[in-house]
């Protein structure tokens, strides 16, 4: 057996005995699974389905977060990253975990995230559904809630890795970020380089030096490892969705694809809408210049936004 799948087995079962002890010590709240009732798919992603659930006999709807595609490694790095910035009122809280016993071969356990719940869905289903009721008032204060969210992990020096409309809930009507299974600390070792290099995102918010990377449209030393300055590229396709109300690049249900890279090295990008307040489209086309050095930081950006919303 090689040294890779020997390090595999080792991490994965030191992560299973953090999650553990952490229960057992009442560091992380468990949740019976037998007391949840009432449980609704609301979602189906990727890597897992997210399930609404009344708590015992109360009207308390919290979220069950299935995670069957990541490892524990991953579904670690995400506890111990949400647990970070579990205090911001624009990130979506962490409770507790549950455990489903599956019944399938070696019954083997599942973990379940219990989150809070969002009543407004994601934002990218918001926006398309309140198109008609926002005004730039509206849209202005979910752009510098969103932003707050960002400088927020930036300030404990996190990076989400993952910015996307999907991956941002609202709750009465206020931004609440989530999915932080690609986060990592900036300062995290090579330990977590694997997860962090060749996950294929949405690709209008990835980037753009990642979709190089990715599929090998640049020559390089070594895979492009997503930083602060990625998140401030996907922060200013948000903030442009948020003018528009409108999915990035293409229709719903045309999936992106490798031609859209190809346009994207070119220099595509998404055009302004109309009447968008100046200093805001000058904001979001600053966040997605190609070079990540030349892109603002996260706390000029929640000034700028300030700035529009006193004027």
């Amino acid at each position: 057996m090689s040294s890779i799948y020997k390090k595999q087995e080792t991490d994965s079962s030191a992560d299973i005995d953090w999650l553990e002890k952490a229960i057992v010590e009442e560091h992380i709240k468990f949740y019976d699974y037998s007391h949840f009732n009432n449980i609704q798919e609301i979602s189906i992603g990727s890597v897992g389905n997210i399930f609404r659930a009344n708590w015992k006999d109360s009207d308390t709807v919290l979220v069950l977060k299935s995670s069957y595609k990541l490892t524990v490694q991953e579904i670690v790095n995400e506890l111990k990253i949400q647990r970070e910035v579990d205090f911001h009122t624009n990130i979506l809280r962490f409770y507790g975990i549950s455990k489903l016993r599956t019944g399938l071969i070696h019954q083997m356990n599942k973990y379940l995230l219990i989150m809070e719940y969002a009543d407004g869905g994601t934002l990218h289903s918001y926006l398309i559904e309140n198109f008609n009721r926002l005004d730039w008032n509206d849209k202005l204060r979910l752009a510098i809630q969103l932003a707050n969210a960002i400088s927020c992990i930036h300030n404990e020096d996190i990076v989400h890795g993952d910015l996307n409309s999907y991956n941002i809930l609202v709750h009465q009507n206020n931004i609440k970020l989530t999915n932080f299974g690609l986060s990592r600390k900036i300062t995290e070792d090579s330990h977590y380089d694997e997860i962090f290099t060749n996950k294929l995102g949405i690709i209008p918010y990835m980037d753009p030096q990642s979709l190089y990377s990715m599929y090998k449209l640049q020559e390089e030393i070594k895979p492009y490892e997503l930083n602060s300055k990625s998140d401030i590229y996907s922060l200013g396709v948000i903030l442009w969705q948020i003018s528009s109300c409108r999915r990035p690049f293409y229709p719903e249900g045309i999936e992106y694809d490798i031609d859209l890279v190809k346009e994207i090295k070119k220099g595509k990008r998404e055009e302004i809408v109309e009447e968008t307040p100046v200093k805001y489209s000058n904001l979001y086309t600053a966040c997605w210049v190609d070079d990540p050095d030349k892109r603002p930081n996260i706390y000029d950006i929640v000034l700028s936004l300030k700035e529009l919303e006193t004027e």
